[in-house]
């Protein structure tokens, strides 16, 4: 008698064990498939919504080359403008101590 009692505690066990799993197993399929689908939906109504506002994923590295091409061809001119300039030097100082010494002739009369 006791042994069938035993039996019948161990089974009564075993199916409370076997249900309490199913049940785990069926809540957290049901949890992560909604967390799954709400994710999708954020993701989908997010690329949606910048897709719609003009958002370009590559427009942040175009900007960047536009600015870095932008930026070379200034250093390019500066660089032009100084090899200029160095070629005009001297007549810029001849030019310059001409009118000073205009100047101090005009103060000296």
């Amino acid at each position: 008698m006791v042994l069938l009692l035993l039996i019948f505690c161990a089974l009564a066990f075993f199916f409370i064990f076997k249900l309490a799993t199913a049940v785990t197993t069926i809540i957290v399929i049901i949890a992560g498939t909604t967390t799954i689908t709400a994710l999708v939906c954020v993701w989908l109504g997010t690329s949606y919504y910048l897709r719609e506002s003009g958002y370009k994923p590559d427009k942040a590295q175009e900007t960047y080359r536009q600015v870095d091409s932008d930026l070379n061809q200034i250093v390019g001119d500066l660089q032009e403008i100084r090899f200029e300039l160095e070629e005009v030097e001297p007549y810029l100082r001849d030019v310059e101590f001409l009118r000073y010494a205009r100047q101090n002739r005009k103060t000296e009369g």
